[in-house]
């Protein structure tokens, strides 16, 4: 079994308890990884694909490293700063800085989460990024490339590592972006707030957008108009490469209005004229005293950046660009006019979802993949439980007085047997001839032929170092005579390595309620094609741990299994799998597994793959060294998925049959 897998399902279960007291459920099922949120953004739930055995590492520590992220997020955000974000139009940007900050302080607050989080970051560049650059470079979109670089590029401005290499041969691709805020490189690597991630954010924006009014100095500005406009810029006239010129331009709206202002880097000439442009809503007359023409487009920050001066394409009819010597320089080439609106749209598109929805998608797809392919499908295991047998308000005390009287007569022989083959088996025996241990005055004859070997060795038995754990199957088949019969085994053979000082259990397995998961069973299978192997949860009650004695509430609990009402389906492989892993934690050098039974696994879902399961389960777990032995209660069924098999009528077949099987597992 996948050990990594287990680990991640044991994690869950401790960051659920840890969330708790926050409100928050963590949960595993079916094939999506999601995040469900309140009205005012919180997170209320996560869900995590429940993972096939078969997962891959890569997939695993991805899994981790959301769940990580997902709990940076509860642990280290204001959700009422990111509503705002969204009201002030920052949403994208501000979820890309406040991503990097909260997994800083995840890292530096519990140990390991560092390596998670980075795990999955390579996990996102790699099946994601890398990808999406690669179609978007294919289709000659380099504004969409920028949109999907920038949640790398803040990262690495934020220090992390997997980041800052993959950046580094791209810096050139965002250079439009970069240049305008590199300098608030420190901010970002310091941010510890998430009231300095919404400053950050807005400062970015405003910097993206700084070009709507330029200076037409060379300085910051670059000219660049508010408004999406159309239209063609006539040529100044004027001295030392500065005039006042006639243009005329239409804004998207086709709507008039005159705006004065100077043309930078328009031919050396003469001559003054009014500016005279056309925008959108009626803008009305203003000064620009430094722009090419800057005007107010449509009036819609998401039209982007207008042009007062120029073709769309960004080519101008001016023929002298820089003017005269000591005119204004030429415009900066990072961001060419009209392209800050595309830049700006692109990145809020490619960011809409955010880094979290990218990760689920990614995560989620990969899960179905995985689980399509296979043998055995879980949607979840939720709400499995092992726990020690309820005795309900019916039990009365005759109950386990009847099921004693049935088999106290067999203990004391069937003890004394096993103990004299134990005794046999446990004596200490000597081995001569050696060239090391204990010195053998009966051979040191041969020290005076050169031969060394003087010395003898002590063996002793270990026979009873071996834990055993006794499984009965309690699903609705055993019911009746089954049941009493396997409880009546199962308290026999307890009694007996009891007394021998054998350590023991004794667990049953039988089904609990169908979960109510609102369709979502059918919508996992929907995307896998094929239906789960089972839908319902485990039940495991426990009858007696192997710290436990033969005590009063022990022997309660043997007397009421027979007579409760837990008798439903029964999940063979995965119990038997349970049982496997409680009986491996014990020091014990031998282990021993006795499995009672009626029947083949049944329950709602698919029983092909059960049968399948409980076959595998079962050499896999003999391939541990556990020795496993199937006794069919008044059944033969055992023979199909027990190697070592034995099927018995009554419980006076005890020490005929099981008794002498458990000998001779005890001893070899």
């Amino acid at each position: 079994m996948n050990e990594r897998v287990l680990a991640l399902r044991d994690a869950v279960v401790k960051i659920t308890q840890m969330l708790s007291g926050k409100g928050i459920e963590v949960t595993q099922r079916g094939v999506n990884a999601y995040v469900k949120a309140d009205a005012a953004g919180r997170p209320v739930q996560v869900n995590l694909p429940y993972l096939p055995d078969n997962a891959t590492e890569d997939l695993v520590n991805a899994i981790q490293g959301f769940l990580d992220h997902e709990v940076a997020h509860i642990l280290f955000s204001d959700f009422n700063l990111t509503s705002k974000a969204g009201k002030m139009g920052v949403h994208s940007m501000f979820n890309i800085v406040e991503d990097a900050r909260i997994e800083k302080l995840m890292a530096q607050k519990f140990t390991g989460s560092g390596h998670n989080l980075s795990v999955t970051g390579k996990f996102f560049l790699d099946k994601f990024t890398v990808p999406s650059v690669r179609d978007a470079q294919a289709s000659g979109d380099t504004n969409k490339v920028i949109g999907i670089l920038m949640v790398p590029l803040i990262r690495a401005m934020s220090g992390q590592f997997i980041f800052k290499e993959f950046m580094k041969d791209k810096m050139g691709v965002v250079a439009p972006v970069h240049d305008r805020i590199k300098d608030l490189e420190p901010r970002i690597e310091a941010c510890s707030t998430c009231a300095e991630a919404l400053e950050i954010a807005l400062e970015i924006e405003k910097r993206l957008k700084s070009g709507s009014k330029g200076t037409g100095e060379g300085e910051e500005g670059d000219g660049l108009g508010a408004g999406k406009l159309k239209g063609k810029a006539k040529k100044g006239k004027g001295k030392g490469g500065t005039g006042k010129g006639k243009s005329k331009s239409k804004a998207a709206g086709e709507s008039e209005g005159e705006e004065e202002g100077e043309e930078a880097g328009s031919e050396p000439g003469e001559g003054e004229g009014e500016d005279e442009e056309e925008s959108a809503g009626g803008a009305g007359e203003g000064e620009d005293e430094g722009g090419e023409g800057a005007g107010a487009g449509e009036g819609e920050d998401d039209e982007g950046a207008g042009r007062g001066s120029g073709e769309e394409d960004g080519e101008d009819e001016d023929e002298g660009g820089a003017g005269e010597e000591g005119g204004p320089g030429e415009q900066p080439e990072e961001m060419t006019t009209g392209c800050e609106a595309a830049i700006l749209s692109a990145i809020d598109k490619e960011n809409a979802n955010g880094y979290d929805a990218a990760i689920s998608t990614l995560i989620s797809n990969a899960a179905v993949d995985l689980t399509k392919d296979s043998p055995y499908i879980i949607f979840s295991k939720e709400a499995d439980v092992v726990e020690p047998l309820h005795v309900g308000g019916g039990y009365q005390p005759r109950m386990f007085k009847d099921l004693s009287e049935k088999v106290d007569h067999m203990v004391g022989p069937l003890q004394k047997d096993l103990e004299r083959a134990i005794s046999a088996r446990s004596l200490a025996t000597w081995e001569a001839g050696r060239r090391s241990g204990r010195l053998h005055a009966a051979n040191l004859s041969r020290l005076a032929v050169g031969d060394p070997r003087v010395f003898r060795v002590k063996h002793e038995s270990t026979s009873k170092d071996v834990a055993v754990e006794l499984v009965i199957d309690a699903s609705g088949s055993m019911s009746g005579g089954k049941i009493h019969l396997a409880a009546q085994s199962a308290y026999a053979l307890a009694s007996v390595l009891e007394r021998l000082n054998i350590p023991n259990e004794v667990i049953a397995f039988t089904t609990g309620p169908i979960p109510r998961n609102s369709g979502e069973v059918e919508e996992s299978e929907r995307k896998l094609g094929r239906r789960y192997s089972r839908q319902e949860s485990l039940y495991m009650p426990v009858i007696k741990t192997f710290q436990e004695r033969l005590r009063t509430e022990v022997k309660d609990r043997f007397g009421w299994l027979p007579n409760s009402q837990i008798l439903r389906n029964n999940i063979d492989g995965e119990c038997v799998e349970i049982a496997a892993r409680r009986l491996t934690t014990r020091r014990e050098a031998g282990k021993v597994m006795i499995v009672l039974s009626d029947g083949a696994p049944a329950c709602l879902g698919d029983s092909g793959g059960l049968q399948r399961h409980l076959k595998k389960v079962v050499k896999d777990v003999e391939s541990t060294g556990i020795k496993v032995v199937g006794i069919g209660i008044n059944s033969s069924e055992v023979q199909k998925f027990y190697s070592r098999n034995i099927v018995i009528n009554n419980v006076g077949e005890l020490p005929t049959r099981v008794i002498k099987e458990l000998r001779h597992m005890l001893l070899n």
